[in-house]
């Protein structure tokens, strides 16, 4: 996730406070509902299994990433910011977050070869 900055550790515990499919999971802090429907790695895992088999995730950057692609791929991503933002009870929080993204990636692709550094503050949702 952007909060974390460039550390590529997931430096929080395993849910990051919550649980069942809220729970945070890995680097990227996507929560167990997404990985479970999503990620073929944890696919048919109940909701009360987020501690567990989340370790996987949480401490194997290789399992976190796989999934990271797999659910990009499969959910698309409006529907990803969307779900990874707001859960399933606030379908609409993503939009938000998704526009600072495309902003910064529009920005990044329009500097790649100028050495121009960039800087966002992408407020916490």
């Amino acid at each position: 996730m952007l909060e974390n900055g460039c550390a590529f550790t997931a430096t929080f515990p395993v849910g990051n406070g919550k649980q069942g499919d809220s729970a945070e999971i890995g680097v990227y802090r996507n929560n167990w509902g997404m990985l479970r429907q999503y990620c073929d790695h944890f696919q048919g895992a109940s909701p009360d299994q987020w501690s567990d088999l989340g370790q996987q995730a949480h401490n194997d950057v290789g399992i976190a990433t796989q999934c990271q692609v797999q659910l990009w791929n499969k959910l698309g991503a409006d529907q990803f910011f969307s779900l990874q933002r707001g859960g399933t009870g606030n379908p609409g929080a993503g939009a938000a977050y998704g526009q600072y993204v495309y902003k910064y990636n529009d920005f990044c692709a329009a500097h790649l070869t100028d050495g121009m550094a960039t800087y966002y503050n992408v407020p916490s949702m």
